[in-house]
């Protein structure tokens, strides 16, 4: 697990451990503790999708360059071993 991932978990429990906390001692009624709850959940869950869809593209990203750069390796190697095999 690299830092990114460690601090990522760090702030979203941070974040959770906050909501709950102020959650629990605000002095509102039941119904509208429950209507923010939801609302800052929407808004947590939204904003965790955009970073997760973010680094899923980086990593197909850091994938595809990987892939191409192994496959003009190969290339590379297969044209020596060509080279290699015809003046034999």
């Amino acid at each position: 697990m690299n830092s990114i991932s460690k601090v990522m978990i760090a702030l979203i429990g941070g974040a959770a451990a906050g909501l709950a906390t102020g959650y629990l001692t605000a002095p509102r009624a039941g119904k509208k503790s429950r209507e923010k709850l939801s609302k800052e959940y929407d808004i947590t869950k939204k904003s965790l999708e955009q970073a997760a869809t973010k680094k899923l593209a980086e990593a197909k990203s850091i994938l595809n360059e990987t892939i191409e750069k192994q496959a003009q390796n190969g290339k590379e190697v297969l044209d020596k071993v060509k080279k290699v095999a015809t003046f034999s």
